[in-house]
This record gives C-alpha cells, structure tokens and sequence, in this order.
C-alpha cells in the first residue's frame, strides 16, 4: 500500500534543514527518516510544508517527472526561504516546465554537448596549468578555493560565454548572491544582484556594438534575429551561465579535495598510485559529498504516483540529492568513499528535460582539475583539520569559503 503525505492542521512537522556535525556530513535524520518516515512532511524555513524525499528511488523518479514543477514562481507558491532568490524568477531557465523551457535549452544546449566539451579540454588543462604556475610562484602555502577550485570553472566559463577574463574575480560574491551560495541579508543579495545584472546588460550591449564568435554572441543572434528570446531571458541566461557555470564546480572540486586530504591522506596517496580510477573517483566523490545538505522544491500539478507514495495536486516535494546520495540500497556501505562501485550514476546533475546543461563540461573540469593537481603538487595537504573548514550556509550550494593547503 502506498503512502499519501498528509498535512493535518495543526500539526507540528520537523523543521528542514536538519542539523548535521559538519556541511560534508548528511544530517543524521536523513538515514533515520529513510528508513522510518521516507515519505513523510517536513516545514521548510518559509514556514511552508513540503515532502522530504530521500531514497535514490524516489529522488530519481521525482526529478523525471514533468509533472512535478520547476515554476514557482507564482503567487502563494512555496518557498524554501523568505529571502529573495533567482528561484522566484519566471525568466530563470531552471524555473521554467514545457516548451518554454525547451524553447530556451534549445538554444544553448550545442554549446554544452559532449563534442564540444572535448574541444574545451585542451583550453581546461591550459588554465589549470597557469593556475598552479601561479600558485607556485606565489609559494606555499595557499588557499585552494580562491586560487583554484574557484579560479579554473570561472575562468573557463568566461572563455566560452566571450566574457573579460580580468572581470572572473568580481564573479565570486555576485555568484554566491544569486545562486543563494552564502548567507547574506536581503537587501546585500539584492544589492549584489543588481550590480551583477547590471554588470552583464553591460556586457550585451557591447557585444551588440561589437559582435564576436562567442556564445554570448550566439544568444544575442537568437534574440535579436528569431526573437526567441526575450531581453529579460537573454539577460538572465546569460548571468545564471556565469553563476552556476563556476559556483557548482567550484564548490564540488574543494569538497572533493576536503575528503581526499583528509585521514592521511590516504584516498589522495590511492590515486596517485593508481590515475586510471580517476573518472570513477569523480563520480564517487559526486555522489559522497553533494553541494549541500538542503534540497530543491518542486510542486506537483496533478497527482504523482512516486515509489514511496503519492504526492497529491498541490503538494510541494523537497529533494534532497545529498540523501539520496547515501541510500544503502543504492550504494552499499553508503558512508565509505569506494572508487571501484558498480552502482547508479550520482543524482547531483538533476534528471529529465531539466538534466544539467553543463554536466559534461563541469565533469571534464573536476577530472582535469583534479589530476592536474595530482601531477603538479602530490604533495598537497591540507593545513587544517576537516572540522575547521568554513562553509558559507547557502541554500542551494553549501561553498567551502576558503581550503588552506601546503605542498
């Protein structure tokens, strides 16, 4: 018999998002609720309810499902937070369902194909090659995310978009802003939102003036010669391709390199012995440390029949990726980084029609980026403990503010 998630009045619900020890450790409820209550209802911090999903099951059904929406952006819709956010933008490509939103993907999405990113490769190993040239010079030790886990997705985002290279740092906190990475009063996101629209209109109109062979210039052609696109779409997609282009990758490829420093060592020194396990390390480290402990919302528009239960008309799901991520059912031994795993693909790109644009890029990123560190400094080592690291709260992605490290 299924279940039915509902919400008597008056009932008390747990409060979302959990307490966990430590941003790279899922909360213990997660296992707790996974086994008990994988279905049941949580109250968001807008004070909204919403269904936790945590099972790999449930979260990879949930994330195929077009019926359960991306747009909620409408009024009386729910809300993770009270805070202003990207997410309550209807011209945002991620909260767009349908045709509107294929419309929009279409677009771009020759840009982000596997083809085109093994073009890319050349241009990411050359980065990455300066980007330690550069630490090197500056010697030992250093701090990693700005330096590099930062520097490399950013910098190559900027190459593919035609966007200045001497502009990448200003990125960093106007990233952070509007994709709800970092804890940061309204009315700061919503001032370092407007300077980064500002920022990128700018950016548009001389390229208008001065058109080149880039993919801003290719956006521009589709909206000022088909009028696919609106002003307002154009502006957004390409801010939220610079935001997210460099602000998931980042974030990954600095907690990928807290847990391979961390214990000795010890999975650091195994891929040195043995780079061929590269690409599966990659995946696995997607898998084990996810972006954050939080989930994303979607609203069902008709009822949804999941594993687990149904989510009826009107209901808001909470997906918790960083949970599924640790489903024993899925992933044996599910707390335990193994680079040699026969299990599903991690969840963290999404699923369906809403699958990550940039999957193939930011994964060419992580697996050069990382074993180009590899190469050049295999002495690496962290200067902290894992407890000591910072992380900024965000909503969407949990970044490591700063990794200080030594070779």
């Amino acid at each position: 018999m299924t279940e039915v998630a509902e919400s008597p009045a008056g009932s008390d619900l747990p409060s979302f998002p959990f307490p966990s020890s430590h941003s790279l450790t899922p909360p213990a409820a997660y296992a707790e609720r996974r086994a008990s209550c994988p279905f049941g209802q949580v109250r968001l911090p807008s004070g909204d309810p919403a269904i936790l999903l945590l099972t790999y099951r449930d979260v990879a059904a949930a994330m195929a499902d077009t019926r359960l929406s991306h747009d909620l952006t409408g009024p009386g819709a729910p809300r993770m937070t009270v805070e202003p956010s990207f997410l309550q933008d209807p011209d945002v490509l991620l909260n767009k369902d349908g045709e509107d939103h294929l419309r929009i993907r279409r677009i771009v999405a020759a840009a982000f194909t596997p083809r085109r990113v093994e073009r890319w490769k050349p241009a990411i190993e050359q980065v990455a090659e300066e980007l330690i040239d550069d630490l090197e010079a500056a010697s030992s030790p250093a701090d990693l995310v700005a330096g590099y886990c930062f520097a490399l997705p950013v910098r190559i985002i900027c190459r593919l978009l035609g966007v200045p290279e001497r502009d990448a740092l200003r990125f960093r906190v106007w990233s952070n802003a509007f994709s709800s990475g970092a804890q940061m009063a309204p009315e700061e996101q919503m001032a370092q939102i407007g300077a980064f629209l500002g920022y990128v209109a700018e950016l548009i109109a001389a390229k208008r003036a001065q058109p080149g062979e880039d993919l801003i210039d290719d956006l521009i052609a589709a909206r000022d010669g088909a009028d696919r696109l609106t002003e307002h779409e154009l502006l957004t997609l390409v801010t939220g391709l610079i935001a997210v282009g460099n602000e998931t990758t980042s974030t990954a490829l600095s907690r990928f390199l807290a847990e391979l420093l961390d214990d000795d060592r010890r999975l650091w020194l195994r891929l040195l012995e043995h780079p061929e396990e590269l690409p599966a390390a990659v995946d696995e480290l997607l898998r084990f440390t996810g972006l954050s402990n939080s989930a994303l919302l979607r609203l069902a528009v008709e009822d949804v029949q999941l594993p687990s239960g149904t989510v009826k008309a009107g209901q808001a799901i909470a997906i918790a990726s960083n949970g599924a991520g640790r489903d024993p059912e899925a992933y044996p031994d599910p707390d335990t980084i193994r680079f040699d795993r026969d299990a599903p693909v991690p969840l963290i790109f999404g699923g369906g029609p809403h699958y990550c644009l940039g999957a193939h890029l930011a994964k060419a990123e992580l697996n050069i980026g990382l074993g180009t560190l590899l190469k050049r400094l295999p002495e690496l080592r962290m200067t902290v403990t894992r407890e000591q690291l910072a992380f900024s709260g965000g909503e969407i992605v949990d970044s490591m503010i700063t990794l200080p490290a030594a070779w």
